[in-house]
């Protein structure tokens, strides 16, 4: 649970520390003094962004510290994972940092993490319930979500893969059916540009080395002349009488050791000189000028000139253009097998992820029976007797799939007796719809491993008896969670366990907020203050008494 929380220079909260304890924990105190406040400044823990704006007037940076302790198994596969250490005590300390450039800084157990692996950590540790969520309740997109269970979201993992193969798989076979119309229409076009390319035998190497022979024939005096002088000196006595070098070093090695590296290094030079000499290169028989073969190599390399010219291509890009086109006419040729093949492979991933889209939809028809029947139970104990909910599926079918499933779900409730069913977003006022998501949460809750609950003026639009029903029920689930919840109503404040007095004052030009928990005679007082509206009256007190008392 949430063990405690420290916030500076927070919009007017200066600095504050709250401890906070196990069971059920109202947050009261005038509208402004900073109540939602203290729920913003959790939620950044939880991984909520955030913002410049929330800085104190004049600081350069907020600070929003939170200790944790006994978290579950999941937050220390997490903390494995991404490399966070912990203690065995499994205190898990967050912490993040706003400053004014922009900037935020996110910790866990002072060891720097994103604010998506923060955000993951906070699915395991709390939840918030605000205004916001409520308005999000009757938006029929979010519905899918509150049936999820174990064995629903493996069967959604199944599900998701197979969708985006069967995805994938109908792209690939339409993409075939349009790449078909439009290579017929060239087809033409393309064996005429191929049976050119065919003909005129196009190689990677040929190019170069036609070029090269080209090139001797045009220096062919200047390079024979070279190549005498060169054989001149081979058939002088040059060459010879650097052998007789070796022999005098070999002597020479005789008398003294040291020269056997000179020799071995000089002999390796003399043969690599004659290996030189007698190179096939440096012969003169290889050598001829053949006019005839000089036209034959021009006229061959204006083919690769003219194919470059036409295609606007190198000899390297134009093979490769030209082994696309014969892909692209055994295509046109063999399109029958293809498409046949494509097809059978699109038929086979429909019909996989609608066997695992039915699997899935059992099993969230399962659960939504489960769900209907717990919601009922949970309204009758929130004052709406007489409401009816139903969890409403439509018709699967294979033409209708949905990257969640086969599913699409309404939630259809009535309130009143007689009244039919209707969507709820129809039917619910702000207090039926705040009740509705208590009833909600509290079926989910069951599941869910969260640690701390956090409710942000979920009693709102309510009064009365109706306001003890909602104390009741989150009293109900203090039992198994800790529970923080912000009230202005005296119904839900004297229900619980703890009481915060949230109030702010002025010093000087800075507004300040402070935090304060009630003793059992300061939580009659601040209970009278609720009845009468800030007017403490003996009636109130009297009234305060009976509320804490039952």
């Amino acid at each position: 649970m949430l063990v405690a929380l420290n916030v500076k220079n927070f919009a007017i909260i200066d600095n504050i520390n709250v401890d906070f304890k196990e069971g059920m924990t109202v947050l009261t105190g005038e509208t402004g003094a900073g109540k939602s406040l203290i729920i913003d400044a959790i939620g950044l823990l939880f991984g909520k962004r955030a913002s410049t704006d929330m800085i104190r007037s004049g600081e350069d940076k907020a600070t929003i510290e939170g200790e944790f302790s006994g978290y579950d198994k999941e937050i220390t596969k997490i903390l494995d994972e991404i490399g966070i250490d912990y203690q065995d005590e499994q205190y898990l300390t967050i912490k993040r940092e706003i400053y004014s450039s922009g900037k935020s800084v996110c910790k866990i157990n002072n060891q720097t993490c994103n604010l998506a692996q923060l955000a993951e950590i906070s699915e395991f540790i709390g939840d918030i319930h605000s205004q916001e969520d409520t308005i999000g309740l009757i938006n029929p997109k979010n519905y899918l979500r509150f049936l999820n269970n174990g064995e629903i979201e493996a069967f959604l993992e199944e599900y998701v893969k197979a969708y985006s193969e069967y995805k994938a798989n109908l792209s690939s076979y339409k993409e075939l059916l349009k790449k078909n119309e439009e290579s017929k229409a060239k087809e033409d076009f393309l064996k005429y540009n191929l049976k050119e390319y065919n003909q005129a035998k196009l190689d990677l190497n040929e190019e170069a080395s036609l070029k090269q022979e080209a090139s001797n024939m045009a220096n062919y005096e200047k390079m024979v002349s070279d190549i005498k002088d060169i054989n001149d000196v081979y058939n002088s006595e040059s060459l010879s009488s650097l052998y007789y070098v070796i022999k005098s070093l070999d002597r020479l090695a005789k008398y003294d050791e040291a020269y056997l590296e000179l020799k071995k290094n000089f002999e390796e030079a003399y043969y690599n000189l004659e290996a030189i000499f007698e190179d096939d290169k440096l012969r003169l028989s290889n050598f001829e000028y053949d006019e005839d073969r000089l036209d034959q190599i021009n006229s061959r390399l204006a083919v690769y000139s003219d194919f470059k010219r036409k295609y606007k291509k190198d000899i390297p890009e134009l093979i490769s253009y030209f082994e696309d086109i014969k892909k692209e006419l055994d295509f046109i040729e063999n399109y029958d097998v293809y498409l046949e093949d494509a097809k059978k492979k699109l038929d086979n991933s429909l019909t996989l992820t609608y066997n695992l889209g039915v699997k899935l939809h059992n099993a969230r028809v399962k659960e939504a029976k489960l769900l209907e029947e717990d919601v009922k139970n949970n309204l009758v104990d929130l004052e709406l007797k007489n409401a009816l909910f139903e969890i409403r599926f439509n018709e699967i079918s294979k033409d209708n799939l949905y990257k969640d499933g086969l599913d699409q779900i309404d939630f259809l409730v009535t309130f009143n007796k007689g009244e039919p069913l209707k969507p709820l977003s129809k039917v619910a006022s702000g207090g039926e719809l705040s009740r509705f998501m208590l009833a909600i949460k509290t079926s989910l809750g069951k599941s869910l491993p969260l640690q701390t609950k956090i409710f942000d003026e979920i009693d709102h639009g309510v009064s009365g008896a109706v306001a003890f029903a909602i104390g009741k029920k989150i009293s109900s689930i203090a039992k198994s969670s800790q529970v923080l919840c912000i009230t202005h109503l005296p119904q839900v404040a004297s229900i619980a366990n703890h009481q915060l007095n949230i109030s702010k004052y002025v010093d000087g030009n800075k507004t300040f907020s402070v935090v304060k928990e009630l003793s059992e005679e300061e939580r009659i007082i601040e209970i009278a203050k609720m009845i009468s509206n800030g007017n403490v009256t003996n009636a109130s007190i009297e009234t305060a008494k009976e509320l804490l008392n039952k």
